[in-house]
């Protein structure tokens, strides 16, 4: 309905005060005051009457018909009103009184008029409205009309042509309305459906979970429910399905159920051979040993095999979604993205090293394969990398190097040997020889003297040639590992004594030979004792000794200390000679070697190679202190008592 407002207090008082002006209550008033002045005159001939229905048409003309019967309920209450005042003429008394009388009833009816005639106005204002109003509703409602049906006749074709199956079902699951997808997926014609149930079409083992589902839906607990499940067509196929149910109320407020029914059959067997085929695969990446990795271009790893997973120690968990280069020694973290970095389309392949960190946190060698991948469009998916442990080759590459460079540097060392060794061979053999051609030529001109001094370098040579041969079979047979060790009960201090002696006989005479003996914690008897292999001990001392000798070609004092206590003894052996280069000291005591600083005194390097050997069989150690230009300090130091 419309809202017509209520008039204020001003508008009421307006209303009210213009009323007698409206043109209706004027023509009315002028027309009653000359009647009534007739009649208070004597006239009585129906003229009044007459004027009174020219004032009805007259106001019917001006205001409306409406107003002109208002007019007439007007003038039928003026008509009683002149009947029972009577008339005549005008009196002091009587007239004027009557007249002004009469005038004030004809105007208090006028604005009576007026304001009935507003009154019915305003009704009928409202009625139009009203009306109006009712107009559009009816109009809206037939609009409704239309639209429900047109909805109607949609949702009538969506059921009928949607390209899934539908159904309606009631309260008692109950078909009663189908469509004909429906009936194409199962088998059955419409008239088979409508009446069946749905857990007629269920598959036996999928029935408890849609009575649960439908039971929850029906209770209110649930507007709707979802799920994947297995029909039975009239034929006895199985038929896969996604399967939507919505619960709904039609015209009297009873519930129904709305299925939807989307078949998943064709699906459902591809994706079960994908899952047979990504088992195989699977299967096939889980045994294998290598390692097998798929990742992203940030080196994001998406896929890990169980090899993977062994060799670095981790969970799947713990390695999907991390990057891989956390196995990678910061230093070499860089070649894992110039390998794949330079795969392509035209270069879809290829392999390299790089070092990793195992599970133990040791560092080895992987050779990996790296393979781009794309998909039919050619986009890029991701990287994939098949990697296998190659630590034992390249441990093997390097002991084939270091042996190929050691076999190189026997190879030189022997030609360095054979010079040597031919040189030091020549000077005694020279001496032998140009010492028997003088014998043989002139012994009839020599003197005693002469022949005596001459067989003395003849047997000099061949004592040194004697001695080099020792040397080069011991150290044959110390790198053979054939060296014999034979301990047996010795007198040290009667042993270093003897040997001391010896060596003082071929010194030169500004060479000082002194020894001393030393005993911590025993007796001098008890000290002495000792229980080693006296011929590798005389190879050591004696070797030690000489080169003390040898290497100091000034001369000077040669101290020889020999310190025992009840465990060990120790040799120590010091001279003033020319001292050792520290950039020597390390390979002193390897086959060959000599010092740079030797150059002009002969030698075949084999001496303190010899040395360690003997050392190592009485399991002692020999150390060296030495200072250029200041001399040389060798210290050895072995059990006392040594076991065979």
């Amino acid at each position: 309905m419309p809202d017509i407002s209520k008039p204020t207090l001003r508008q009421k008082f307006w209303l009210r005060t213009k009323l007698p002006f409206w043109t209706g209550g004027l023509v009315t008033a002028s027309i009653t005051i000359l009647v009534e002045t007739l009649r208070q005159s004597g006239i009585i001939i129906p003229i009044p009457f007459l004027l009174v229905i020219l004032a009805v048409l007259l106001t019917a003309s001006i205001d409306g018909l409406k107003t002109g019967m208002i007019s007439s309920a007007v003038w039928a209450i003026y008509v009683i009103y002149a009947t029972t005042v009577p008339f005549g003429p005008p009196t002091l008394t009587g007239g004027p009184v009557q007249v002004i009388s009469g005038i004030l009833a004809v105007l208090l009816v006028a604005m009576r008029q007026g304001w009935v005639k507003d009154q019915v106005d305003k009704r009928t204002k409202k009625l139009k409205q009203t009306i109006e109003q009712l107009n559009n509703e009816i109009a809206e409602h037939q609009q409704t009309e239309a639209a429900l049906r047109q909805s109607e006749e949609l949702l009538r074709r969506v059921f009928n042509e949607a390209p899934v199956g539908m159904a309606l079902a009631d309260k008692d699951y109950r078909f009663f309305k189908v469509n004909r997808i429906l009936t194409e997926m199962l088998g059955y014609t419409e008239s088979e459906l409508i009446g069946m149930t749905f857990i007629d079409i269920t598959y036996p083992e999928d029935l408890n979970e849609t009575n649960s589902f439908i039971q929850h839906l029906h209770k209110g607990q649930i507007g709707s429910f979802r799920l994947t499940k297995r029909y039975l067509k009239k034929n006895q196929e199985i038929l896969w399905a996604n399967v939507t149910v919505i619960a709904l109320q039609d015209e009297k407020g009873e519930l129904i159920d709305m299925g939807m029914v989307e078949d998943i059959t064709e699906g459902k067997k591809t994706f079960e051979a994908l899952q047979q085929s990504e088992a195989r695969y699977r299967a096939i990446v889980e045994d294998q040993t290598e390692l097998i990795c798929r990742f992203q271009a940030d080196g994001t790893l998406t896929f890990v095999n169980d090899a993977y997973c062994r060799y670095f120690g981790k969970q799947r968990s713990e390695l999907i979604g991390y990057n891989f280069v956390q196995f990678i020694p910061v230093e070499d973290q860089e070649i894992p993205s110039q390998i794949v970095n330079s795969l392509s389309w035209e270069k879809p392949i290829s392999t390299g090293e790089t070092r990793v960190i195992s599970a133990e946190g040791t560092i080895c060698w992987q050779q990996w394969t790296s393979r781009i991948l794309f998909d039919e469009q050619g986009n890029f998916i991701e990287y994939q990398a098949v990697g296998r442990d190659i630590t034992k080759l390249k441990q093997a590459e390097a002991e084939v190097r270091t042996a190929l460079a050691k076999e190189k540097e026997i190879s030189e060392l022997r030609s360095k040997f054979v010079s040597l060794v031919s040189h030091e061979f020549r000077t005694p053999l020279t001496t032998i020889q140009s010492s028997a051609q003088i014998l043989e030529r002139y012994s009839n001109r020599l003197s005693e003297e002469k022949k005596i001094s001459h067989h003395y370098r003849i047997q000099r040579g061949v004592e040194r040639i004697t001695k080099l041969l020792d040397e080069v079979l011991l150290i044959g047979k110390a790198e053979a590992g054939k060296l014999k060790f034979e301990p047996a009960p010795m007198d040290l201090v009667a042993f270093c004594y003897e040997l001391v002696e010896s060596q003082r006989i071929s010194a030169s005479p500004k060479h000082t030979l002194t020894f001393i003996e030393r005993f911590l914690g025993n007796s001098r008897s008890e000290g002495a004792y000792a229980q080693m292999d006296g011929n590798l001990l005389e190879h050591i001392l004696t070797n030690l000794l000489s080169n003390a000798i040898k290497y100091s070609p000034e001369g000077g004092t040669i101290e020889f200390e020999l310190i025992c206590n009840s465990q060990s003894a120790t040799f120590r052996i010091q001279d003033n000679g020319i001292g050792i280069p520290p950039e020597d000291l390390g390979q002193l005591f390897e086959s060959f070697k000599r010092a740079s600083n030797v150059t002009n005194i002969p030698g075949t390097g084999m001496g303190l190679a010899i040395v360690k050997q003997c050392v190592d069989l009485h399991r002692g150690t020999i150390a060296v202190d030495s200072e250029l230009g200041v001399g040389s300090t060798f210290t050895v130091t072995m059990p006392l008592h040594c076991a065979n």
